[in-house]
Order: C-alpha cells, then structure tokens, then sequence
C-alpha cells in the first residue's frame, strides 16, 4: 500500500512539473530560512550552557538606590565581595573574581596591545574551558604564571609549543615575566566570558590601590559564585542583605545598597541587567528573526495549498474512481498527505544545499560563526520541522479532496464551491499582505539608517583617524591621561607641517564608542546633578569642527585655562537652568577654583539611540573631580590621537602618522580607526537587521510570484471557455486583460489596507530605541503596495495576455 502510495505520488509530480517546482521551490527557501534561523537562535539560547556546571554558576550584581535619579546599577562588583561571601556563606561551593585591564604584551621586541584578564585560582574549577597543553589544575595559584589561548599562542609563538616559554606584561613602567603553562582552546562563540590571556588575581595589587581592594562602592571585577547542589537561590539571596548589614555597620540603610545574583546562562539575552565586560544581545532580534523565517515558510505552505486547491477539480475524478472502489476517506486523506511529504523531503534536501550556500551570508549578517553540525539535535530538529512542514501544508488539501462525492464527481456535476475560492483569495491577499509588510519595513529601515547616516551630528568625523595611546595601567587614571597628552604633544611636534595633516588633537573618550566618563554629586542643597565629562586638549573643538554658541574656545596661550577654565554644551546650561553661562560655577562648596569659558553646539557623542546629555569638557583642570561624589566609567580614559586629514591621500597620511609612532613609541603595536567607520558600527545591529528583512522581502516576492504564476495558470484554464464566450460576445483583448487582472489589484489594494497599520505598529516598536527619527508616511506603503502589485501583475502577464489572444475557435471546438 505504502509503495503504491510513492509510485502515484512520484507520477502525479512529474506529471504536473510546473506546480511540484514551485512547491519544491517555495517550501525550500521557506526550510532554508527556517533552519538558518534555528542555528542563530540556539546558539543564542546556548549561551555559556557548555559549562557542565551552568546551573549553578551565578554573577552577582551591586544596586545603589539613593532615591529619585540617583540609582547606580552595576554587574561589576567590589573587589572585597567574593571574599566576605565565602566566608559568610557555606552555600557557596567555589567563588572567584574575574577582572581586566589593557595594556603591552611582549615576546621578544615587537610589544602589542592585549587586553589581559585576572581570575582566582578556582577559575578553571568553576568553568569548562577546553584544555590543550599543561594544566590547569592550581595554574592561578601562582602569581607568575599565565594561560594563553589557542590563538594567542600562535600569535606570539607560530608553531612553537609555548609550553615553558614565557610572555612579557606591562605593569606601570615595568614589563613583568610570566610563565606559559598552560594553553586552552579559544572560547566558544557562545560564551559571555572571553578572554586571550589570563593571569592570577593576585597580580592585581599592582593595578589597584589598597582602598579600591576594600571599598565597597568601588566597582572593578565581575564576581562570580558556584552554589552547592541543592542550595534554592532565592532562599540564599534573601540572606545576603543581613551581610550587608553587618559589613557597613553605622552606614547601612535598608533598601539603599542590594546585592543580587544574576545566572550565567541568563547573562546574554538579558538586556535589563547592565552590561559587564561581555556584550549583552537583546533579545528582541531572536523573535524578530524567529518570526520572518516562519513567515516566509508560511508563504511557501500558502502555494502549497493554493495550487492543491486550484488542482482540486483536475484530481476530483481519481478520488471518485478511488471511493467508487473502496477506498475510505483516511486512505485518501493519507495518499495526499504522502504526497505532500514526499515534495517536503525534496524540498528539505534543496534547502540543505541552499543553507551550505548561503551560511557564509548569514554569518556575514548576523555576526556568528555558525555551522550545520550533522548531529543528533540538527538532525531531529531538522526532520521534525520537515514532517510538520508536510502536515500543514497537505493536510487541508488532503481533507477537501477527500470529502468530494464520489456520485457528484462521476456525473460531472462537482463544483468548487465560492467558499473555496475565497479561501484562495484570503490565502493569495496573506501573501501580499506578508509582502507589503516586508517591502514597507525594508524602507522604513533603509530609510531611519540613512538619516542615522546622514545626520549632522555637530563635528566633522569625516576621514579622522583615531590612535589608541599606550600609558602604563597602573597609578591614578588622572595621572594616565597626563602621560597620554605629554605623547600628543610629541605627535604634534613631529607631525607639524605635513601638507596631508590638517590638525591633530586628543581626547580622553572619542566619539561613537559610549562609556564616557559619568560623575554625579548632590550640593548643599540636596540636590542631585549628573553629568558626562571628557579631558581634552587645546586644540580638540577646533580639530572636531564644533561651533561655540557663546563665549570662547580653550587657548593654549591663556594658562589659566589649563587650571580653572571649562568648557560645556547646550544641554548642560539647561540642565542647570543658567541664562548667562559664561563665568558660572557649578553649584556646591568641594569644588575647585573653575569657571565656564564657552557653550558649545549640541553634538551627539553617543550614538542617536538617546539624547545629548550634559557634558563638560576640560583640558587639565581635574579640581571638578574633587566635589564629586560618584564616577562611573565604561570605557579607557587614556587619551586617543585624533588626526585629521585631507582625504585626499589617507595612506600616505596613514604612513607619516606610522613614522611618527615608530620613532615616538617604537616596538610597539600601531593601531587606528576611522572615527565615521566607528560611529557607523553603533548601528551595525540595526544595518544587520535592515538587510536580512531586505532579502526576507525579496525570497517572500519569490515565493509569492511562484505561487501566483502556477495559480494564474490554473485560473486561466479553469476560464477559457468563459473567455471565449465574451470574445464572441465582442469583448476586445484589452477588456478581457483587465477583466482577468482586476481581482489582484483589488486584492493588492486589501493588502495594503491591512498591512498598513500592521507595519506602523510594528515599526512604531522598533523606533522606541531612537530618539532620533525619520516620520513614516503614507509614501512608503503606497511604494510597497505598488511594488507588490507590478510584481503580481508582471508575473500573471504572460498568461492573462495568452488568454486573453486565445481563438475562440481552439476552445469551444468540441463543445
């Protein structure tokens, strides 16, 4: 029976090749794209679940709540936690702190940039990080030892084994020896903890100074605990505030200062816990992502139907013959079913070939490195949306080819009823509607990233070079950012001349990177004041192109303005409600001797995603440091060279600028950026996104189109009699063609009345996250609709002008 089953399936497939190629095409891609998105969704739901003891690894969180705005929310932590928590608690198994710094790593002469990270000795105990050479067993425990990766090995060693060589690390003016003994594999692309080179925690003593080790509201490590097997976390985090008591004693204040714990396997796709030294995808893209794959196979299942439906007269007299003989309805019902499956199988190995093809694109796109591992997971996974592809896309089919009468059948008198033909039509409007949906977002999207683009962002980024200066990671950051200006000074001394050169400047925090430097303070009068600040040089708004709305830039011949002068934007005299800035202070009595000398122009430093906030600017005078109470910083604030050049030779701009770094600082690494490619990569996400919807909309066209052309064949044949008629009648070609034509456009035109306000919503959520944006209007899906409708009509053309020029003779001949 079974066998009888695939040879009828196989012939009725060969028979009808127009439709099986479009079915097999469609539910292909729809396959294709649905398996591409499961990897990029399980990897992103894997995250850091390769540790064999994930379900009990936590990160703790710090929250200072002090009322109104003043909140410090932190996943960094006090260097002092871990310890105090294992020695409170006896439900923690194991605990260490994991921290990082950049700074030069050498082998021999050539020194390079390397962020290093510190870990405790149980670091290995708690995480499974694949060993390759040595052992990892008490590593830590040695202050002069380090682990290197798989990649950090060849990179200083080549094909050497590193095993008992040794690697050199700066600590403030001094490069410390450290042993390689150990060598692990790089870390999955599915880890929150990455790291290239690890050394023991207690090195850290070199980086901090002893206070920062004790203060609990310095944070500087992420902390991480392994509870013990059956400890409740709920139940051992309702004991952590009485610790909290007991170490702050007199200043403790109940609600002000939490601790929290957060699980490693949640860390990635939980945008609502700030972020630590990994980044945090939000998982918002995972559904967007989920929900166009599925959409496009929706599509392809809709042909499926659609032509099923459309062949049901055509196979009506075979279920007839079938009933006549004795088949029952579960038979039939089963034989189509088969069918349906056995175009999913062909479908299913197409859409192989088609993943292999374009994973390259996708990774591209999405920014993974995913592979189609062959494995039992893959393998199931795969099959069973193969399976469910086949049952959803034959099973209402099967059931009304099975429930057509045998005796209506026979006698010729079987009609499909208008209930079916709206159910065609509401299937064909879902296509356009999915489509318009697409091709309007697509827009949309295009258009907010070139207006993010384009915008005029209050500076000049273009063809500006950004040069990470090297300063020893040790001693006050204040104390860092003076060394790195004392190098700018040398550059520009070098430099100067350079036809290629327009001006060369520094600044603590360049533009696009965000993790500013954030300070806050209350005054004498309660209240509290936020803002950002960068330490730049004399010649920085000049360099940046910026406008001064009123007062003066800094000078480099008034030396009062490297003691006491400032600098601030528009948003920061609003914030603090001045109407003459120049010559105010800011409010309160620890602050040092200072003045505002100028307003600047807003300039959005972080990226369109927020406002500008308040910024202050200085060029040497950290006395405003002094009446602060808090900072917050999320990125180096060792200077960044910012040289800007004419464009019109940027190698040999880039060259002079090498020279200038070989003599200046030489054996060390030269590295630079283009600030516009660094402001354009805060919305590579976005860009990512805007693509994939773009080619979403493209193979949901495809698929569409394929279905409208095998429908439109069926229609014209199932309507050529009644064509012939109206010719003889004295209907001319044309009014046959928009006869034909008009139930798409009207059909198009539901759809553009339905997706409409779908897509607004829709794109109305996704702008949430700007607060820069372009305004959606009417134009756009006018656009999409007549797109839609040109593509429709463009496909359905070849048969509506051949039936509409068919000879009434050929049709009715027999009649």
């Amino acid at each position: 029976m079974v066998r009888n089953y695939i040879k009828i399936a196989l012939r009725n497939l060969w028979r009808n090749k127009v439709n099986s190629t479009i079915n097999i095409f469609g539910l292909a891609i729809g396959i294709a794209s649905c398996i591409l998105i499961m990897l990029f969704v399980k990897d992103e739901l894997t995250f850091d679940k390769f540790h064999s003891k994930s379900h009990r690894i936590y990160r703790a969180w710090v929250l200072e709540d002090y009322g109104g705005e003043k909140i410090f929310f932190n996943s960094v932590s006090p260097y002092i936690l871990v310890p105090t928590m294992t020695e409170t608690f006896p439900e923690i198994e194991k605990a260490i702190r994991y921290g990082t710094f950049v700074d030069l790593v050498r082998n021999g002469d050539q020194a390079f940039s390397e962020t290093v990270n510190t870990a405790d000795p149980g670091f290995f105990e708690i995480f499974d990080f694949k060993l390759i050479k040595g052992q990892t067993a008490n590593v830590l425990e040695d202050q002069n030892n380090v682990v290197i990766t798989e990649s950090t090995a060849t990179k200083y060693f080549g094909s050497e084994d590193p095993i008992g060589k040794s690697l050199e690390i700066r600590f403030s003016n001094e490069y410390r020896i450290f042993n390689v003994t150990t060598v692990v594999e790089d870390p999955p692309a599915n880890s929150s903890i990455r790291f290239g080179i690890i050394v023991s925690d207690l090195n850290n003593k070199l980086l901090m100074r002893p206070a920062a080790q004790t203060n609990w509201f310095n944070v500087n490590v992420e902390s991480y605990l392994l509870l013990k097997e059956g400890v409740n976390v709920k139940d051992f985090e309702a004991k952590i505030p009485s610790m909290v008591k007991s170490v702050m004693g007199t200043e403790y204040v109940e609600g002000q200062y939490t601790i929290g714990l957060q699980p490693i396997t949640d860390i990635h796709l939980n945008p609502d816990i700030p972020v630590g030294f990994s980044v945090v995808s939000d998982p918002k893209y995972v559904y967007i992502l989920s929900a166009i794959a599925i959409l496009i196979l929706v599509v392809g299942c809709i042909n499926f139907m659609t032509l099923s439906i459309g062949k049901s007269v055509a196979r009506a007299k075979e279920v007839g013959v079938r009933k006549v003989v004795g088949a029952m309805r579960q038979q039939i019902i089963q034989q189509f079913m088969g069918e349906a499956i056995i175009i999913t199988f062909f479908s299913l190995i197409i859409s192989v070939g088609l993943v292999l093809l374009n994973l390259p694109l996708f990774n591209q796109l999405s920014g993974k490195n995913l592979v189609l591992d062959l494995n039992i997971f893959n393998l199931v996974s795969i099959l069973s949306l193969t399976l469910l592809v086949g049952i959803i896309a034959g099973g209402y089919p099967a059931i009304m080819l099975s429930g057509f009468k045998p005796i209506s059948i026979l006698k010729g008198s079987l009609k499909v009823g208008r209930g079916k033909q709206g159910l065609r039509k509401s299937m064909v409007t879902f296509q356009f509607v999915l489509s318009i949906f697409l091709i309007a977002s697509t827009l949309i999207m295009q258009g907010q990233l070139n207006f993010l683009q384009n915008k005029n962002l209050g500076y000049d980024k273009e063809h500006m070079l950004v040069v990470q200066l090297n300063v020893p990671a040790q001693g006050r950051f204040l104390q860092r950012i003076d060394k790195g200006f004392e190098l700018t000074n040398q550059f520009k001394n070098e430099l100067e001349g350079e036809s290629t050169i327009l001006a060369i400047s520094a600044a603590s925090h360049t533009m696009g990177t965000g993790g500013w430097l954030g300070v806050s303070y209350t005054d004498n009068n309660d209240k509290y004041w936020a803002f950002t600040m960068n330490f730049v040089d004399a010649d920085y708004i000049k360099t940046m192109g910026m406008e001064i709305i009123t007062g003066r830039d800094f000078s480099k011949d008034i030396q009062a303005d490297e003691r006491r002068s400032v600098i601030v934007n528009e948003a920061f005299v609003e914030q603090f409600g001045w109407e003459v800035p120049i010559g105010q202070k800011l409010p309160g009595n620890n602050f040092g001797d200072h003045e505002i000398i100028g307003v600047v122009k807003n300039f959005n430093f972080n990226s369109l995603h927020g406002l500008v906030p308040p910024l202050l600017m200085s060029i040497g005078n950290t006395s405003i440091l002094r009446g602060i109470d808090d900072t917050g910083l999320g990125t180096s604030p060792i200077p960044k060279l910012l040289v800007k050049t004419t464009g019109k030779d940027l190698q040999n701009s880039i060259a002079r600028v090498k020279t200038a770094w070989n003599k200046i600082i030489p054996n060390e690494e030269f590295d630079f950026t283009f600030m516009d490619q660094t402001i354009a990569a805060q919305y590579q996400q976005e860009q990512n996104l805007g693509k994939i919807v773009s080619i979403a909309s493209i193979l949901a066209i495809v698929i569409g189109s394929l279905g409208l052309l095998g429908l439109a064949v069926l229609t014209m044949v199932s309507k050529v009699k009644e064509i012939s008629l109206r010719k003889i009648l004295g209907a001319s070609e044309r009014t046959i063609l928009l006869m034909l034509s008009k139930d798409y456009v009207y059909l198009v035109f539901i759809a553009v009345l339905i997706a409409s306000p779908i897509t607004y919503y829709f794109m109305d959520k996704w702008f949430e996250s700007f607060e820069y944006r372009v305004l959606i209007g009417i134009e756009v899906f006018l656009i999409a609709g007549g797109i839609a409708l040109l593509v429709a009509l463009f496909t359905i053309s070849f048969q509506t002008i051949k039936a509409s020029l068919t000879k009434p003779v050929h049709s009715l001949k027999y009649e």
